[in-house]
């Protein structure tokens, strides 16, 4: 799917309501670090607004809204952080979910775990000379961030991970790749499971004809776009500008709550 800009969704206000008004249900997946937390300079002081709270939770009591948020955060840290009960996760991009109280792991992803650990142990030592850079394991997949890094120094630092994500994988490990975000490397096992396919189950473990809903505004969620773009009933919704495979977009991580209004206006009466 070729990517376009997205059209300004209050724009199309009314459009987008009676979509999600004809729909027999919504499946709502959000991400959660610049959607429905605002992006902050310390990840681990990421946070859900209250009134975005009480919307996820007011959509999660809908009877025709299944709500789930999908995230590249592990599994763990994104249930403390969220910390609504009764709703779907995806973490580590969909390589860990917990659907219906049930907590899964992809079996491909499983066996990279040393793997994982490993190339953090190496880019611990290969980046300790470089100011700003923080190393996040996340058991199945790894963040490099680079936000506080000075900008001169962000190419090298990315040089230095794929390097040695390349290095470990031609040692014979499973295979990994790296994938860009906002301010972020991702190291990942190289299988084929990604926010797309995270929304694609989501949707598809739904009842026939709901359409698939997601809100993400980083470059990852693209993944998820496109998906979408493929599907007569789905819809993305884009939080920020930039080219995207989503139909629609958002100004800014403050105008996720009136989106979520809107699926409530047209799913909850």
């Amino acid at each position: 799917m070729q990517t376009t800009d997205a059209t300004p969704l209050w724009l199309a206000r009314e459009t987008v309501a009676d979509r999600l008004a004809a729909a027999p249900g919504v499946v709502c997946s959000l991400d959660f670090d610049g959607t429905l937390a605002p992006i902050v300079d310390d990840p681990d002081a990421a946070a859900m607004p209250p009134p975005l709270r009480e919307r996820v939770v007011a959509l999660r009591d809908c009877e025709s809204v299944r709500v789930a948020v999908v995230s590249g955060r592990e599994l763990a840290d994104l249930r403390e952080r969220v910390a609504v009960e009764g709703i779907a996760y995806a973490g580590n991009h969909g390589l860990e979910r917990r659907v219906d109280g049930r907590r899964s792991v992809a079996p491909d992803a499983r066996r990279g775990r040393d793997a994982v650990a490993r190339v953090c142990d190496r880019l611990d030592d290969r980046l300790a000379h470089v100011p700003g850079v923080e190393i996040e394991d996340k058991d199945l997949t790894a963040t490099v961030h680079v936000r506080d890094v000075p900008d001169e120094r962000v190419p090298e630092v990315e040089h230095i991970v794929r390097d040695t994500v390349e290095e470990a994988t031609n040692a014979g490990g499973p295979g990994m790749e790296v994938r860009d975000g906002k301010a972020i490397r991702e190291i990942r096992p190289a299988v084929d499971r990604d926010k797309g396919r995270a929304v694609e189950q989501l949707a598809d473990e739904a009842p026939d004809d709901w359409h698939p809903l997601y809100v993400g505004d980083d470059v990852t969620d693209e993944d998820a776009f496109r998906e979408l773009a493929d599907r007569e009933d789905g819809l993305g919704v884009l939080v920020g500008e930039r080219e995207t495979a989503a139909d629609y977009r958002l100004g800014d991580q403050r105008d996720v709550r009136e989106l979520l209004d809107l699926v409530a206006d047209a799913q909850c009466g």
